[in-house]
């Protein structure tokens, strides 16, 4: 779950995934609270289906970030691979991505834009060896005064790493690669 860091026409708002009974893929819900205590109105805003390269589940990663285009919000996809990964749980075998939408400023349960490829893929060595392997878990955005997003994200469930890219070219990344605009 990730708060907004502002009030949005008088409300908190809150991007969560909840834990649906049995098995199912796991979508991606904005709620609101006029106090952080007591939420509600939940909207569905991503299901793992409009999510090209995730078959388990979604949810959200850091915190959105306020742009003059939208909410520029960092989310997982998690698939299930026919490999399993380097891990010290056996037989680990999904792969965690992190991901790229945009919501709209004034109702962000409306996406506008979510690109149809992963932002981050694990690759490196350290993302693809540890506690789980091929884990790629955004954690964090802090915008810069240069325009820059600074990305943490959890790698292999073991480090912690920085990933930076401009603004723009996040927002460009989504909507040019728009999987809404392609169905």
């Amino acid at each position: 779950m990730v708060i907004f860091p502002e009030k949005i026409n008088g409300e908190y708002c809150r991007l969560e995934r909840p834990f649906l009974t049995g098995k199912g893929a796991h979508p991606i819900w904005l709620s609101r609270s006029r106090d952080l205590e007591y939420w509600g109105k939940a909207e569905l805003v991503l299901s793992v289906r409009d999510l090209p390269y995730a078959n388990l589940k979604i949810g959200p990663g850091a915190p959105p970030v306020k742009t003059p285009y939208g909410w520029l919000t960092l989310i997982h996809g998690v698939a299930t691979m026919e490999k399993s990964f380097s891990a010290w749980e056996r037989n680990w075998n999904r792969c965690y991505y992190a991901g790229v939408m945009l919501l709209d400023l004034e109702n962000p349960a409306k996406v506008l834009a979510v690109a149809d490829r992963p932002l981050l893929v694990p690759e490196e060595d350290y993302e693809l060896t540890g506690f789980r392997g091929g884990v790629i878990f955004p954690g964090g955005a802090v915008p810069e005064a240069d325009g820059t997003l600074k990305i943490y994200y959890g790698a292999a469930d073991t480090v912690e790493c920085l990933a930076e890219a401009k603004i723009e070219d996040l927002i460009d990344f989504c909507c040019t690669n728009n999987v809404l605009s392609k169905k």
